[in-house]
């Protein structure tokens, strides 16, 4: 029992460490306002240096490298040799941002509006880079991590009641919705413990959620068909392989997208509509009593997706029915061997 929830929370772990904390970094790059960025990185910055990479990086690792020595102990020789690609990732992103990121952050802090670089574009996209790379060798270290729960070490003493096809299209099916929405869960981890949201101005808020709720007005209704489609596929190969547990799992996956859904449409979409109508120039004074009952409606939603991921991943750790455990059917042998002796 210890060493599967230690598992899980290592899971959880790893799908966390693909956020880097510093949010949607994109509509930073290039020529953007200079007071907007540097609103943005001091906020930022308080939260995330050496605090970002603790949490993000140091923490993950060291919960990577017990469930390795687990691996490694219990036999399970390739989830192991994974679960150090992970650990290997991790540890690259953390160097590329000590080495890299660090410095040219260090003289950022110094700048302000009126006494910037004249290069300061250049040394900002530089960072940002660093940032994203960093980001990118955690959902490098996530994918890893994640194919050590597709990898089967011995025989597989499961009663198999699927074709193969079917069994292929379930398990890449569970690894595609593994792999895509357990890197929502570190949207709570972040924005819990790194809540800079709060603290950039009304000005800064409005020019970097704006870009983001265009994007995401074109590609949302796209990717909330996909899920749910695949969730409800998923969900029927269970209950096809007589699965029923894992069968509900899904569906309640599949209802927490809709919560988190309906809360988007039902609340925060609003505010959105009424954040379009706004510029830096005219922003109400009551803006951040609206923001925050924004960030409030998100949050919820963050929490229906933590749930959601948390629900596909307890699949793994539910037997279907006729499956043996393999100790018991080791020790099984064993015991019937000892009688024909």
């Amino acid at each position: 029992m210890f060493k599967k929830t230690f598992l899980f929370i290592t899971t959880i772990l790893a799908a966390t460490s693909v956020s880097t904390g510093y949010g949607a970094t994109d509509v930073l790059k290039g020529s953007v306002n200079a007071a907007t960025f540097l609103d943005w990185f001091n906020s930022a910055e308080k939260y995330l240096y050496v605090k970002g990479l603790i949490v993000f990086d140091l923490i993950p690792a060291l919960f990577l490298i017990i469930q390795a020595v687990f691996f490694f102990k219990d036999r399970k020789k390739i989830k192991g040799l994974f679960t150090v690609l992970a650990l290997l990732a991790n540890l690259i992103g953390a160097f590329l941002v000590i080495q890299y990121a660090y410095p040219i952050a260090s003289q950022i802090a110094t700048w302000t509006p009126e006494n910037i670089p004249s290069d300061w574009i250049s040394l900002k996209d530089n960072w940002l880079s660093y940032i994203d790379l960093h980001g990118l060798m955690g959902i490098l270290g996530w994918l890893c991590f994640a194919i050590t729960y597709f990898v089967s070490e011995r025989k597989n003493t499961a009663v198999k009641r699927l074709p193969r096809f079917l069994n292929f299209s379930k398990n890449a099916l569970a690894f595609f919705l593994t792999f895509i929405l357990g890197m929502g869960a570190a949207g709570l981890y972040a924005f819990c413990l790194f809540p800079f949201q709060y603290e950039i101005s009304g000005a800064t808020f409005i020019e970097m959620h704006r870009p983001t709720d265009l994007v995401m007005r074109k590609v949302g209704p796209i990717m909330f068909t996909f899920i749910v489609s695949l969730k409800v596929i998923l969900a029927t190969l269970f209950f096809i392989e007589k699965s029923k547990y894992k069968g509900w799992l899904i569906i309640a996956a599949l209802i927490f997208l809709l919560c988190d859904t309906f809360i988007a449409l039902q609340y925060n979409r609003p505010i959105n509509d009424l954040f379009l109508t706004w510029t830096p120039t005219t922003v109400p004074n009551n803006w951040a009593s609206i923001r925050d009952e924004w960030l409030s409606y998100h949050l919820y939603r963050n929490i229906f997706m933590l749930l959601g991921i948390i629900s596909i991943l307890l699949t793994f750790f539910v037997k279907k029915r006729g499956e043996r455990n393999t100790s018991i059917v080791r020790f099984d042998k064993k015991r019937e061997a000892d009688v024909v002796q």
